[in-house]
């Protein structure tokens, strides 16, 4: 694409769930809101090797009925989140090309605020759309970087966004397959009512010390909030994590992502 996409499609109007989980005890605030967009979905995907994979986001907020929703832009599959081009964009760059690609008409909002959210590497070993917003078609290009939407989240306005307060759970609109193999070391979180959190990537934005050998040495043991504990161990098989249209995610202060594995022994 060119720098803002030449065929731009308009979102339409959908319901998606809310839910802000809190800190301790981690307690649903739950409902439900209108948002001002929808996706164009596409067809279930085949599983992609992401192993250590680099990526970044880029993720607009826009805000209608005393709702932020977290558009996020993700770049697998389009590009390996080149430095060269992710070290030129601002949020302001962010704010103007979504507005441009997707145009405040039939009731969409404009983008206020964005996050610049990388690099990152994914922990998984395979990753699947199966549909949802997650195989949406809808793409932004900012600075001459493209990216395709993946994930839709939503909160309250003055509630924290997505990765800015480090263990509050949050829940997220999305339609993927993590698996994790056999023989490969997995990173958790355990949360004070005992919720187990797999880490899906880890983030060098924070500490550039971070990589998928180290994580195992450096992870968040010295920093926990009371209640919560840190682990990696070695799987015996394979661990798969089903997103179905929601799934609860939570970072680390080093801005780790986590994702809730409900199946896990806690």
């Amino acid at each position: 694409m060119s720098e803002i996409q030449g065929n731009r499609r308009r979102l339409r109007t959908s319901v998606i769930p809310v839910a802000v989980l809190g800190l301790t005890g981690l307690g649903a605030i739950a409902g439900t809101a209108v948002a001002q967009t929808t996706t164009t979905p596409a067809a279930a995907s085949a599983p992609m090797k992401v192993y250590d994979y680099p990526y970044c986001e880029l993720i607009p907020d826009t805000v209608a009925n005393g709702i932020i929703t977290e558009h996020v832009f993700n770049t697998l599959g389009f590009n390996t989140c080149p430095t060269s081009s992710f070290s030129t964009i601002t949020e302001q760059n962010v704010v103007d090309a979504y507005n441009a690609a997707y145009p405040p008409t039939a009731g969409a909002a404009p983008a206020t605020s964005a996050t610049i959210n990388g690099r990152r590497h994914w922990v998984m070993d395979t990753i699947q759309s199966t549909g949802g917003v997650t195989g949406s078609t809808d793409t932004l290009t900012v600075n001459g970087m493209e990216l395709g939407l993946k994930a839709q989240l939503q909160v309250a306005v003055g509630a924290p966004t997505v990765g800015t307060v480090p263990y509050v759970a949050t829940t997220v609109s999305r339609d993927t397959v993590y698996v994790f193999n056999r023989g490969h070391r997995i990173f958790e979180l355990i949360a004070p009512n005992k919720q187990v959190f797999v880490m899906q990537s880890y983030s060098q934005q924070v500490s550039s010390k971070l990589r998928m050998k180290t994580l195992r040495y450096i992870g968040p043991k010295n920093q926990l909030p009371t209640g919560w504990k840190y682990r990696s161990r070695v799987l015996t098989k394979n661990l798969t994590l089903t997103a179905a249209g929601t799934t609860q995610i939570v970072n680390d202060h080093f801005l780790n992502t986590f994702q809730v594995n409900p199946a896990a022994k806690r």
